[in-house]
């Protein structure tokens, strides 16, 4: 049964290897430092050494160089804006447990919808299957990280689901595939496992009555659609800007190893055998020649171009998505542009939300009908304006109040005010002072700050 290892003509080795990418910068700097030359080539200086250079390349050359940790914290942050305003899901009286047991492990829904939007967001692709346990019980949603779902076509899925076993005390490697399709009009799960995949265990889920169901139920999402179709991570470029200073860092740190650590040359006179963690050099020479020991140096004249093609790579990890930066940036940038910013932002992050509250409704809808209830009461909405934080009169006016009974101070109520969009985001709270009574304004305002 090795065919049921299939993959998708859509399956490129360029798809893939985008994927792992993905995986490795996510999961940190020792994983792509565990990826060796595939994403630090060893320089061809290196290879000149008696092993090849594989000693000064994993201990010194390797090791020094830092991958910036960048992809996690913006894959939290756009999470964080995602649903930092609450989606508005609605479920019959009859799907009540799967808010609080939504994966049938205990998971949340609201923590298995924030996993969906995760995975669109630094893979690219996710899957949700709607089942129930063998054995009878609720229904419950299972997730499937995009690369993991191999194969597919009209109402026919193959899912990788290969991991380690338990066996005894030992953790033993299991490949394992599952499929899902239509048999016959009607739903068939099969499982094909062990070294050669000829465990084969195939279901008949049912619905309410023991009725088959006659649609697979699964669904697949990208980025920005809810269809099975793989297309490029939206925050590749972060991955590749990380890849690309990891690179140069690790000439730069090179550099700054060999300028500290002069040689020490003797001419015409006995070296001593080590001089601190430098490289001692002798030469000789005839008798006339006078013995003298100097210290040499490379001059490194590129380490300052290497810094710089760091930080523009860490500018461009910026304009992929990695709001890390944010802050920094912001004291120089306009109100006005940093509008126009967020707004072609989340354009991504909308159509991110969109899909991940899509998948969830599916999943939900397919959970409804499994147990004979209408799918028209299943409602996922996300919300409509991620970053539209616009204050109301009303709000205002309540926020104006604590303020005015002391409860908070004249900064704390200009910085809401100013993310409500009531005051400007060109002035400071003492410009906004000021404006309002010109006269007194720096008594007044030392006042009010107390």
């Amino acid at each position: 049964m090795q065919d049921v290892k299939t993959m998708h003509p859509d399956l490129t080795p360029d798809r893939l290897a985008d994927w792992k990418l993905m995986r490795d910068v996510m999961q940190g700097a020792r994983s792509v430092k565990r990826a060796g030359v595939g994403y630090l080539p060893m320089p061809s200086g290196f290879k000149a050494q008696a092993d090849g250079g594989l000693e000064a390349y994993e201990k010194a050359y390797k090791l020094r160089a830092i991958v910036p940790e960048l992809l996690a914290p913006s894959v939290s942050a756009m999470i964080g804006i995602i649903h930092a305003k609450e989606t508005q899901i609605d479920i019959p009286d009859g799907l009540a447990s799967i808010w609080e047991n939504a994966d049938g492990e205990g998971m949340s829904l609201e923590a298995f919808h924030r996993r969906i939007t995760r995975y669109l967001l630094w893979l690219g692709r996710y899957g949700v299957l709607t089942t129930a346990p063998a054995d009878g019980g609720e229904p419950f949603l299972a997730g499937y990280a995009g690369d993991s779902i191999i194969n597919w076509d009209r109402d026919f899925f193959v899912m990788d689901e290969s991991g380690k076993r338990r066996v005894g005390f030992e953790w033993k490697d299991n490949p394992k595939f599952r499929v899902l399709e239509l048999v016959d009009g009607h739903y068939v799960s099969t499982v094909y496992e062990g070294e050669d995949l000829n465990t084969i265990t195939a279901t008949e889920p049912v619905a309410l009555g023991g009725q088959r169901l006659d649609f697979v139920p699964f669904y697949v999402g990208n980025a920005r659609d809810v269809v099975p179709a793989v297309e490029t991570p939206p925050l590749i470029g972060i991955a590749n800007a990380i890849i690309n200073s990891y690179q140069l860092s690790a000439d730069w740190r090179w550099q700054l190893f060999m300028s500290g650590q002069e040689t020490l040359v003797a001419i015409n006179g006995e070296a001593p055998k080590t001089v601190g963690a430098g490289v001692v050099h002798q030469m000789m020479g005839s008798d006339t020649m006078t013995p003298d020991l100097k210290y040499v140096s490379p001059t490194c004249s590129g380490i300052q171009k290497h810094e710089d093609a760091i930080e523009k790579q860490k500018e461009a990890a910026v304009m992929a998505g990695a709001r890390m930066f944010e802050q920094e940036k912001s004291s120089q940038e306009s109100g006005e542009a940093r509008k126009l910013r967020f707004a072609s932002e989340t354009a991504n992050l909308m159509s991110v939300s969109q899909v991940s509250a899509a998948l969830l409704e599916r999943g939900l809808k397919a959970a409804a009908r499994m147990k004979g209830l209408d799918e028209g009461d299943i409602v996922v909405n996300p919300p409509k304006d991620l970053l539209d934080s616009t204050m109301s009169p009303a709000d205002f006016s309540q926020i104006f109040g604590v303020y005015t009974q002391g409860g908070m101070s004249w900064e704390t109520f200009y910085e809401r005010g100013q993310a409500g969009g009531i005051f400007s985001a060109e002035r400071d709270a003492e410009e906004e002072y000021a404006l309002i009574n010109p006269e007194g304004a720096e008594d007044e305002a030392a006042a009010a700050h107390v």
